[in-house]
């Protein structure tokens, strides 16, 4: 089938690196219509005729607010995601990446996580709704790639951080809230404060690695199972947190509020197939991937341009 690539959530995190890669492609967001609705759905898909579809819209939120609306989560992507899969599987639409997240999968405090353990264990149940409707959405993609015999696959990042991130310092992720809330902390001259420990450890992947692999897998035939996408074994958050202060030229004290929320100690996944589906891949460095990620961030709150909501987006962030 021909026609133009197609990007749901385009206007997040992962849409907005896309774009720069792929500006033809065209890029679907909220004001497009709610993809909660399957008839939405599919009008938007029949009206646009895609050719290819990266899948990258969905609810998404940090610790904090996939604790406090874990239904929420649940029911939103659910909807979101069977009605664009179900729009794209009634046109005909043969090549179709959807994204997963780390959150979906169950973890081990004796191994790294792999692609194999998707669906072997419960997921941690902070995050249940989130990581339930992407186990949906895993299923629904390999069902239909059998039945079909088409390239339908996903993709599962890593935690993703970069320009265009939501920098809210209570519902965003944890590399865009450390990095307001260290911004804040440099421009009032009050501490800069870490929820949790500090010991929990953390995958990072920079998004614009991430978008090109996508843009590189929507092309491709490539197994309906899920594609883990980790460039390390992760760090802890305390040194997540000192490394941006480094970069941000905070020289205060970092205080780690353990009255707040932190997730799982230890989350670590490894992937058994991305070196042989990805093997030119050469991943940013996290300290160079911060530096343009606080530049962005600068820059924008200099010109009073909004970085940060405090809404729950419906975009794509893993």
């Amino acid at each position: 089938m021909t026609g133009p690539l197609l990007v749901t959530g385009g206007t997040g995190l992962l849409g907005s690196a896309v774009r720069k890669i792929r500006p033809d492609a065209i890029f679907l967001s909220r004001a497009d219509g709610d993809l909660r609705d399957r008839s939405v759905a599919q009008h938007l898909l029949e009206n646009i005729r895609p050719g290819q579809i990266l899948h990258l819209a969905g609810l998404v939120g940090g610790v904090k607010a996939n604790a406090a609306n874990n239904s929420r989560f649940f029911e939103d992507n659910a909807l979101i995601n069977t009605a664009v899969l179900s729009a794209a599987r009634s046109l005909g639409i043969q090549r179709l990446v959807s994204f997963l997240s780390s959150c979906a999968f169950p973890l081990f405090s004796d191994r790294a996580t792999t692609e194999d353990d998707l669906q072997a264990a419960l997921p941690y149940d902070g995050n249940a709704g989130y990581g339930y409707a992407k186990r949906m959405l895993d299923l629904h993609t390999r069902l239909v790639a059998k039945e079909e015999a088409w390239k339908w696959t996903t993709l599962t990042p890593v935690t993703l951080y970069g320009p265009q991130d939501s920098f809210d310092p209570e519902s965003g992720h944890v590399v865009g809230s450390l990095i307001s809330r260290c911004w804040a902390a440099k421009s009032s001259g009050n501490p800069f404060v870490v929820w949790g420990s500090g010991r929990a450890v953390r995958q990072f992947v920079f998004v614009d690695d991430v978008a090109k692999i996508a843009v590189d897998a929507v092309q491709r035939t490539l197994d309906s199972t899920t594609t883990i996408i980790a460039p390390d074994e992760g760090i802890t958050i305390q040194t997540l947190a000192e490394t941006i202060a480094s970069v941000m030229g905070y020289s205060g004290p970092i205080v780690f509020d353990c009255s707040q929320p932190e997730g799982v100690l230890v989350k670590r996944l490894q992937s058994r197939s991305f070196s042989v589906r990805f093997p030119d891949c050469r991943f940013v460095s996290l300290r160079s991937g911060l530096e343009a990620t606080v530049r962005w961030f600068i820059d924008h709150s200099s010109s009073g341009d909004k970085v940060s909501s405090g809404s729950l987006p419906l975009c794509h962030q893993s």
